[in-house]
């Protein structure tokens, strides 16, 4: 009678653990991971480890000599831009709402850097025409949208100081 006693009293004081852990140390597990995300996010790195400029390909579609719009011919599938939501045959007209000629200075090669720095770094939006809707990344809601309001200039600054990270 003793053993069965002691051992209930010990599978209750296991289970009142379980539950201080899930109620106190399961949230910060979850808060550590999130942080984690945003700093691979941050520092342009997609959840494979590979850099984001190097997830998806690009060609320029030119108005003149202006640069109207990149046009994407390739994405990694798993890849950073593939999981912000940029698919192949978009194009890309918009990074935080500065057009792509305007952000570039009318350079592609410079253009699909700010995509990555500007837009997927900063957790900015991006907006690419899809089979003819104006649709801005990252698309949460699955549906298209207009132009998105350009986001805060500190945006960046704002986020690594929430992760702690000084900044000057």
């Amino acid at each position: 009678m003793r053993a069965i006693f002691g051992l209930v009293s010990l599978l209750v004081v296991i289970g009142i653990i379980y539950l201080i852990f899930i109620k106190v140390e399961a949230p910060t597990i979850d808060a550590g991971q999130k942080a984690k995300d945003e700093a691979r996010q941050i520092s342009g790195r997609g959840d494979d480890g590979k850099a984001a400029i190097d997830s998806f390909q690009t060609q320029p579609k030119m108005r003149g000599s202006t640069l109207d719009a990149l046009t994407v011919t390739a994405v990694t599938p798993g890849g950073a831009l593939a999981q912000y939501g940029l698919q192949k045959g978009d194009e890309i007209t918009q990074v935080n709402g500065m057009k792509v000629g305007d952000l570039s200075v009318n350079d592609p090669e410079t253009a699909k850097a700010m995509v990555v720095q500007n837009g997927f770094q900063a957790m900015a939006p991006v907006v690419v025409m899809r089979d003819g809707k104006q649709i801005t990344l990252p698309d949460k809601a699955g549906a298209a949208s207009g132009t998105p309001a350009p986001a805060s200039p500190n945006t960046v600054q704002n986020q690594l100081k929430n992760l702690g990270i000084q900044t000057k």
